[in-house]
């Protein structure tokens, strides 16, 4: 059976389902109270709604996440909102102003190195176990997240570039069957994602007829080479970072790598 990425696609799917049963609350119609175990289950959709909107790029740096303007697009009461942000800033995947709004941390260029390190480590691991167990489905559905990637590349849609990314990389994630450490990928994805938004730029261009380290990817999980896989990774991530790094504040030029 094709298992499904990692983390929830906000985009496709929508917002979690309001306190009325449906996507969001009916236009005109207040939420309604929940129970305290509904209220469970609802911050737990918004914690996932909202942390995938930090992994997808959907929030930038700096950007606050007001709480009730929040809890109305997703249709849900302040409480399991409130919940779910405070849940996220618990885990370092959102601060709090002086106004105790949630807002997504600034990041240095010490703090980016650190995760970038972490996240290299953790996905080598990931894709090593992925390159052994991964079935023909998932590897089409792999290229299929490739494919729209390279179609927002083409299109220059810095946002759906971000995202696809993401999800190409849940994908693995996923493909590896390693949960305790996806979820740690996870918490670092958190992070990385509102960098991405924070550049709005396109990566730098490849020379023509030099592969996307993607497709090198793909084509090293099809020939089951974790060996392959894990220079493919490497290079990815350190594509990324030549292409990250120049844009974070030099607060910390002093720090070392």
């Amino acid at each position: 059976m094709l298992r499904v990425a990692a983390w929830p696609d906000g985009r496709q799917t929508g917002v979690p389902a309001g306190e009325n049963g449906h996507r969001g609350a009916e236009p005109g119609r207040p939420a309604r109270a929940a129970t305290d175990g509904g209220r469970r289950v609802l911050s737990a959709d918004a914690y996932e709604y909202i942390r995938s909107g930090l992994i997808r790029s959907r929030y930038r740096v700096g950007q606050r996440l007001v709480l009730r303007p929040l809890a109305a697009e997703l249709g849900l009461s302040p409480t399991p909102v409130r919940e779910a942000l405070l849940r996220l800033v618990s885990e370092q995947a959102l601060g709090l102003n002086d106004r105790n709004t949630a807002v997504v941390p600034d990041i240095t260029s010490a703090s980016f190195r650190e995760i970038h390190r972490l996240r290299v480590d953790l996905e080598s691991r990931l894709v090593q176990a992925a390159a052994l167990r991964a079935t023909p489905e998932e590897l089409e559905a792999l290229s299929d997240l490739h494919e729209r990637f390279q179609q927002a590349c083409a299109r220059q849609d810095e946002g759906m570039m971000a995202a696809g990314n993401a999800d190409f990389h849940a994908m693995l994630a996923t493909m590896a069957d390693l949960p305790l450490t996806a979820n740690i990928l996870h918490n670092l994805w958190a992070r990385i994602g509102p960098l991405y938004a924070l550049a709005r730029t396109a990566p730098p261009a490849r020379p023509p007829g030099v592969p996307h380290p993607h497709d090198e990817l793909i084509t090293a999980l099809r020939a089951h080479d974790p060996f392959a896989a894990t220079r493919a990774l490497v290079s990815d991530a350190e594509y990324a970072r030549t292409w990250i790094e120049p844009l974070l504040p030099l607060v910390d030029a002093g720090s070392t790598a």
